[in-house]
């Protein structure tokens, strides 16, 4: 995981649908604060083997969140038997929102209800993609015409990079990045 400092550029790349990251805001969390939780650990669907033990391997804390933060976005909206409200409704982006502003609403509004659904997020603050201008409002460095190629760049592929700024109940605040195209 990498450090998402406001004040630094991040990643302008384009990630796959399944291609998802977390970033720490800087500053510790107080050590007061409630716990982020702990889960079983696992990697492409399959649960983690602890080679020390032999049983299932676990993550704790920030881990655990950013893994579920994953699953939920990554796991289609009504394919949980147990509960089909979890996940991320991605096929409706096509069924029913015309053009790329309307797609670019629905997936704010789904990121925000998938997102906000987990006990351990207190807040989904604001969800932007890289051409809105709040993306260079968080790139100081970035020049006008490098804002622009980021942004151009982005509408001709239809390849958008989303960005959700998250507040925990732990009190640290992480920016939750996935990518697609809008098709």
């Amino acid at each position: 995981m990498t450090v998402f400092d406001p004040g630094l550029p991040f990643g302008a790349g384009l990630p796959g649908v399944a291609d998802f990251r977390l970033f720490d805001a800087p500053g510790a969390a107080d050590p007061g604060a409630p716990s982020l939780g702990s889960s079983l650990k696992v990697e492409a669907g399959d649960l983690v083997i602890d080679e020390l033990t032999g049983g299932p391997a676990q993550v704790r804390g920030r881990d655990a969140l950013v893994q579920a933060l994953v699953l939920a976005v990554e796991t289609q909206s009504g394919s949980d038997r147990l509960n089909t409200e979890f996940g991320f409704d991605r096929l409706a982006v096509g069924r029913y929102a015309l053009g790329v502003p309307a797609r670019k609403e629905y997936l704010r509004m789904q990121l925000v209800r998938s997102l906000s659904a987990d006990r351990r997020v207190r807040d989904v603050r604001e969800v932007f993609f890289e051409d809105d201008p709040r993306f260079s409002e968080l790139r100081p460095g970035l020049d006008e015409a490098a804002r622009q190629r980021i942004a151009e760049a982005a509408r001709s592929r239809r390849g958008y990079t989303a960005y959700a700024v998250i507040e925990t109940v732990a009190g640290s605040t992480l920016t939750f990045e996935s990518g697609g195209r809008l098709d």
